[in-house]
């Protein structure tokens, strides 16, 4: 009996482990849950009354995070316990949105509810309840990835990893993340938005865990749906449509992957999406409450990834040439896309300094402009050799669908803003120090992959019948 001593205590220690790893877990859970509650509560300052419960949780969701990333900077600046921060914050959206409530709605154009009939209710079918559990599904097999162990891919231990752990472990935002050159590899220059989320989180969780972290990216794939589904409801989609959409999206292994757990793609792909509804509501003028959707969704791109910069461009180059008709809303959403993106680059430019960008030679647009036509070559090829070739089926699908829909303004806008988006991923390693050919492996396929939601839902919204759009 002495003999096996060693391997009950071994057999114990393993227990605890995992006992407390399923209690981070769920702690981690919690904390997310209850975060999107009182986000979905303030939620209804954003949207319609007519919008479906889907996308408001959606929407709710992204405030709910926005809350903890901002509730770090509240802390950070005036001294107070990031916890007690939090706590603060999350009083004053509940009174805030206690606030909206008192003061009503009020009522949204035809268009917001054409389709959705008020007091109607979809009759569940089958194919319904069918497409539903596929969708989890799907939402269940990216958690086993996510969940199976810490987060280990490369990007995240030096980058989004790193610099969360040094804003929890110092309370605060030290100036050598964007002054030691020893830290240079972490790209200074990136945005905060992720890793301060996970500081709030780990702060609320009272340490460091970045295995329990990985249960933010499911949630995150399950917002992604929620947005997708509703968005399609409201915009007069059926529902058999929606789901088989979100369906479709969640077994999107290219994004939902292992490796991309604890990557910016995953919110990204996310802010994306909310961009891209938010932005169509605008320029087709859905309700009054579109304007302040896409400043918010404009403030979350720019604050999750450098790419958020890009998307505000393409958003900026379809509302300069929108129709006519649309002249005031197009107004509208310039100043709510250029207002965040200013305010976000000048605020990041007066704290961080002058910080280059680091892996890209912009010479090639001047002095040296007469080797860009080459570079641009060498990153085509690459693609097309290495990426787009190998995945020929599912693009021919791709290209089937989109052939099979009918042109519509929000489905247009939608695909044009993850075309433009892509082009300008394919041509930036143009411009990489370390040659077209590396960047493109390395990345292209990776930041592509984030704009799979954007385009899932306008070529949904295009195979949707012309009488529900």
């Amino acid at each position: 009996m002495e003999g096996d001593r060693p391997g009950l205590e071994r057999r114990a220690d393993d227990a605890r482990v995992v006992t407390g790893l399923w209690l981070a877990l769920a702690q981690v859970a919690a904390i997310l849950v209850g975060s999107a509650a009182a986000g979905y509560a303030l939620a209804a300052a954003f949207l319609p009354p007519a919008a479906p419960r889907p996308e408001r949780a959606a929407w709710g969701i992204a405030l709910g995070l926005s809350l903890l990333a901002g509730s770090a900077l509240l802390a950070f600046a005036t001294g107070l316990s990031p916890v007690l921060a939090i706590m603060l914050a999350a009083a004053l959206t509940l009174s805030a949105a206690a606030f909206v409530r008192r003061r009503g709605t009020s009522p949204v154009s035809p268009l917001s509810c054409r389709g959705r009939p008020t007091g109607v209710r979809a009759v569940t079918r089958p194919i319904h309840i069918f497409l539903a559990l596929l969708a989890a599904f799907g939402v269940i097999v990216f958690s086993l990835r996510a969940l199976a162990q810490p987060l280990w891919s490369n990007d995240f231990l030096a980058i989004w990893g790193l610099k969360g752990k040094i804003l929890f472990a110092g309370a605060g935002i030290p100036r050598r993340l964007f002054t030691d050159p020893s830290l240079a590899f972490s790209h200074p220059e990136y945005p905060l938005g992720l890793p301060l989320l996970y500081a709030s989180v780990c702060f609320l969780l009272g340490r460091w865990d970045d295995h329990a972290l990985a249960v933010l990216f499911p949630f995150l794939q399950a917002a992604t749906l929620l947005a997708l589904f509703g968005w399609l409801r409201r915009r007069g989609a059926s529902v058999a449509l929606a789901l088989a959409a979100a369906a479709l999206l969640a077994q999107f292994e290219p994004l939902y992957s292992a490796f991309h757990t604890g990557l910016a793609e995953i919110p990204f792909s996310f802010v994306a999406l909310l961009f891209g509804a938010a932005f169509s509501d605008v320029l087709d003028g859905t309700d009054r409450f579109a304007v302040r959707r896409l400043a918010l969704a404009a403030f979350l791109a720019v604050s999750t990834k450098n790419e958020g910069l890009l998307l505000i461009a393409a958003a900026a180059v379809l509302a300069l040439f929108a129709p006519r008709r649309a002249s005031a809303a197009s107004r509208s959403a310039l100043a709510a896309l250029l207002v965040p993106a200013v305010f976000l680059t000048g605020i990041g430019r007066l704290w961080k300094g002058s910080l280059p960008l680091r892996d890209f030679d912009f010479s090639y647009l001047t002095a040296r402009i007469h080797e860009l036509p080459p570079r641009i070559g060498e990153a085509i090829r690459t693609a097309f050799s290495e990426i787009v070739l190998p995945a020929w089926p599912g693009l021919l699908c791709l290209g089937a669908l989109i052939a099979a829909g009918r042109s519509n303004a929000s489905g247009n806008r939608l695909l044009a803003l993850a075309l433009i988006s892509a082009l300008a991923y394919l041509l930036l390693p143009s411009l990489a120090v370390a040659g077209p050919e590396w960047l493109v492996r390395t990345s292209f396929a990776r930041t592509v992959s984030a704009l799979a939601p954007l385009t899932a839902t306008g070529i949904a919204i295009r195979l949707a019948e012309p009488r529900d759009s």
